[in-house]
């Protein structure tokens, strides 16, 4: 599937709800070495006080201890709550339990105080770099180092200097910060790219294999046509003038079955030429001409007629005649053969499902800028694989013998070419729906 590149970002980071998932995995990793990496330093506590500090190694088991479960927390999280997680992992715990920490090993003397400098850095790498996470990120340091400070009884002089120092190392955290962000993104946009281009790559070679093997089927389709079309006049002929010759010389009793035969045979023979007509068609695939404005209620009153031999014995026909006066750019012939087509095959549906009380509706709608034609039916629909092959050629839901699959093929090639579309849905009602959709003259 395509990946969508113009979604909503959330929390204004230029990530989209699908590179929230991608991110996660990261996010996770990150907290997790922040949450181990509390334990090691404790080595430095000790050797800042020159014993075992075992009050700061409780206070660095709490702060992994919660770490990890905010860690782990993220994936239990909407997307949209996160950002709280965030915040809580990267901005609060690491300055109360370092604030901590540091008081406890002598405070501003302590060669851990200028670690404070380094804090808006680790919490903004955590929380992302929002706008709000980077003001944060640079007043929880600047409040715990003051609160150090005062308890300490800092002089102002120091204090300032101390706080305008943490200040600076906010903004370098933020914009450290951002480019991590950026570099995420940019990650992310790869990846969703390189996903596109295979799958663009995968689609591109399918229809060239498509494309290749109708190729090759036209190419055998002409060669077929034209070998079987010249036998195939004058074995049509020969059926005929024979049954006309049999009527009149035996039109008495015991007849009925050769006429019989002899009807099967030609019914037959008008089937392999249709079979014909329709591949000679396909392997051609030349330029419709005559293509201008096309009044509809003659075509749709046309293909009624034609159609009704075969509906009247199945089915309720409804048509809504279209206006006298509205017209669409089509060839008035081929588009004749689709509405016919359309109406036969939506016949059959019924016949084969043997639908009691078959309905079949005709209407034309009009849009904005197009000209609706609809064919729909009361029938057993079609199963949701067989949509996407309906217009494949040689693919027929039909039974064998009864349907070539090269119907819809053709329509909808005559539909194109018209400028127009034609597509295929199941009604909600049950039943299946085409819709021609033409551009008006």
């Amino acid at each position: 599937m395509t990946q969508q590149h113009g979604r909503t970002p959330l929390d204004g980071s230029g990530v989209t709800p699908g590179s929230e998932d991608v991110l996660l995995q990261d996010e996770q990793k990150l907290l997790y070495m922040v949450a181990f990496a509390c334990l090691p330093f404790w080595v430095l506590d000790s050797l800042t006080v020159m014993r075992p500090a075992w009050d700061t190694l409780a206070l660095r088991l709490v702060w992994a201890g919660l770490t990890w479960g905010l860690a782990r927390s993220l994936s239990r999280v909407s997307p949209s709550r996160r950002w709280v997680v965030r915040t809580l992992a990267g901005v609060v715990l690491p300055n109360v339990f370092f604030g901590l920490v540091v008081y406890r090993v002598g405070g501003m003397h302590s060669p851990l105080f200028g670690w404070f400098c380094v804090l808006p850095v680790v919490s903004l790498s955590i929380s992302r770099g929002a706008l709000r996470h980077g003001v944060l990120s640079t007043l929880f340091p600047m409040t715990t180092a003051g609160v150090v400070m005062w308890k300490d009884g800092t002089s102002p002089q120091w204090t300032v200097a101390w706080l305008l120092l943490l200040l600076g190392a906010g903004g370098v955290g933020m914009m450290l910060s951002d480019f991590y962000r950026r570099m995420g993104n940019a990650r992310v946009r790869a990846e969703e790219e390189q996903l596109a281009a295979k799958e663009a790559l995968v689609a591109s070679q399918t229809r060239a294999l498509e494309a290749e093997r109708l190729a090759q089927v036209g190419r055998l389709a002409a060669g077929v046509a034209h070998e079987v079309r010249n036998p195939l006049a004058y074995i049509q002929a020969n059926l005929r003038f024979l049954q006309e010759e049999w009527q009149q010389a035996a039109p008495g009793v015991g007849t009925a079955e050769y006429t019989e035969a002899l009807q099967e045979t030609m019914q037959g023979v008008e089937r392999i030429h249709q079979i014909v007509k329709d591949l000679t068609a396909m392997s051609r695939s030349e330029e419709v001409v005559g293509v201008g404005r096309c009044e509809l209620a003659p075509i749709v009153d046309a293909s009624v007629r034609l159609a009704s031999v075969r509906l009247k014995s199945l089915v309720k026909l409804a048509v809504e005649e279209p206006p006298a006066e509205l017209a669409v750019r089509a060839e008035p012939r081929r588009l004749g053969q689709v509405l016919l087509n359309l109406l036969l095959n939506a016949a059959d549906a019924i016949e084969d499902a043997k639908v009691l009380d078959g309905q079949v509706a005709v209407r034309v709608e009009k849009a904005a800028e197009r000209v609706r034609l609809v064919v729909e039916d009361n029938g057993p629909g079609m199963k949701p694989e067989h949509l996407s092959k309906l217009f494949t050629p040689f693919f027929t839901t039909k039974a064998q013998g009864k349907g070539t699959g090269l119907g819809l093929t053709l329509s909808r090639q005559y539909v194109e070419s018209f400028g127009g579309q034609l597509r295929a849905e199941n009604r909600p009602e049950g039943g299946a729906r085409f819709i021609v959709e033409l551009p008006p003259a």
